[in-house]
């Protein structure tokens, strides 16, 4: 089964980020942590535990980290979910958009906080790469992330997951998860250069398989005086159950793939403009407030910062 979408967008100015990434790199060396672990903050000297180095030395090869994540728990009401899921999630044409913004309107927190903890080893961080893997504790799964330093970087990722561990951490019945489980695997390569070369190129290319599923697809970017023309396609492939799954359901996939791409390519121009305007707000901000890398580095280690120049300049 195979799915295509081609469309523009306009040129815009993309400098923010490329002054962002040195100065996050910058961030980044010069951490440094307490006796137990814990990451100093450099604005207070207080230890922070949302950070953690457990073994080795800070940017070393196989130094291992710990990030501490917490989450506000919400929940929808049942009965409201339900009603949702007749009304959105019924019919051929499946807007995911709208079903999920009219879930949050009925969705409220709870008051209780979840913590989940993320696992990093460093594999690589010298001056042509920053390379780590990520994992969660259970080891269900990991990810290999490599960013190859330039004026635009290279990221290249490379994932791997026990499907059938991961389907029954979720109480999926055993069988079923034997059986559509399995090992999967992924990677994906995203070359940012690509909008800078004057002839463009494969901007990104991915591919992944489970038990029962295979894909694989890829976009390419043809720089214009005043757009970026992207097209992309992937491919889908089945066996056994996978194949007739797919043909099962191809006409609705292919329908709401189709009206996803249609949506998302009209409201590109909408995008942009917003985007410009933010961007020029932002530059003004950045200018009064001493430049990318002082905002970066207080917003980053004060957590009332951002919200106080929210209210400074009046930002949405």
């Amino acid at each position: 089964m195979r799915f295509s979408t081609s469309g523009s967008f306009p040129r815009f100015d993309y400098s923010l980020l490329v002054e962002a990434l040195p100065a996050l790199r910058e961030e980044w060396a010069a951490l440094t942590f307490g006796s137990d672990g814990a990451v100093i903050n450099p604005l207070r000297r207080e230890p922070r535990d949302e950070l953690r180095l457990v073994e080795g030395r800070h940017r070393a090869p196989g130094a291992r980290y710990e990030v501490l994540m917490r989450t506000p728990v919400t929940q929808a009401d049942p009965d409201q979910e339900q009603a949702l899921q007749r009304e959105l999630l019924g019919g051929p044409d499946i807007d995911w958009d709208e079903y999920g913004r009219r879930l949050a309107e009925i969705t409220r927190p709870t008051g209780e906080i979840t913590e989940s903890i993320t696992r990093f080893t460093l594999r690589q961080d010298d001056s042509r790469s920053l390379a780590v893997t990520v994992a969660d504790p259970t080891e269900h799964w990991s990810v290999d992330v490599e960013m190859v330093h330039a004026r635009m970087p290279r990221i290249v990722v490379a994932g791997r997951a026990d499907a059938t561990a991961m389907l029954m951490a979720q109480d999926a019945p055993r069988w079923l998860a034997r059986r559509v489980g399995g090992e999967a695997t992924g990677t994906a390569t995203v070359d940012l250069a690509m909008f800078e070369q004057r002839a463009g190129g494969t901007v990104g290319e991915a591919a992944g398989r489970v038990k029962l599923l295979r894909g694989s697809g890829s976009a390419t970017v043809t720089p214009t005086p005043t757009t970026w023309d992207v097209a992309a396609s992937a491919e889908l492939t089945g066996k056994g159950l996978g194949r007739l799954a797919l043909r099962l359901f191809r006409k609705r996939l292919q329908r709401s793939f189709d009206t996803a791409a249609a949506a998302y390519w009209a409201n590109v121009p909408t995008s942009a403009e917003t985007w410009e305007k933010e961007r020029h707000r932002v530059e003004e901000v950045v200018a009064a407030e001493g430049g990318l890398a002082t905002v970066i580095h207080r917003a980053l280690w004060d957590p009332a910062y951002l919200e106080a120049i929210t209210v400074k300049y009046d930002l949405e």
